[in-house]
């Protein structure tokens, strides 16, 4: 866990807090995720993992006061730019067993896509 502390601060991104995990921890997703396009099943599982994560936080953002949403991707969003949110932030993800998948997807989303604070949109 001290990389950890270590790769944030020489990156300036803080890793995900630790989550319960779910049917699946960020490691396995991100061992998914990282499968090559015809070795299997694997990255089958990772982009369908991706796409009802995001479709459910999707549905929790909508519900928000746009001032409070966390997560902003532009309109043109493809399933293989969520699926590449979360590989970009993979090195938090690849030994984190105590972060589960879920929570993982929304820090990938969050880090990707942030909504512009009020404050900046001025």
């Amino acid at each position: 866990m001290h990389w950890l502390v270590i790769l944030s601060l020489i990156t300036g991104t803080t890793p995900p807090p630790a989550t319960l995990p779910g049917f699946i921890d960020a490691a396995k997703l991100i061992e998914l995720c990282g499968a090559e396009l015809d070795a299997g099943p694997g990255r089958a599982i990772c982009v369908g993992y991706v796409v009802g994560a995001v479709d459910q936080l999707m549905a929790q953002q909508s519900q928000l006061e746009e001032a409070r949403r966390t997560i902003c991707p532009p309109s043109g969003m493809t399933v293989e730019d969520a699926v590449s949110a979360v590989v970009k932030y993979g090195r938090f993800g690849s030994t984190a067993t105590n972060i589960g998948a879920s929570g993982f997807v929304r820090f990938a989303m969050e880090e990707t896509f942030p909504c512009a604070s009020p404050a900046k949109s001025r």
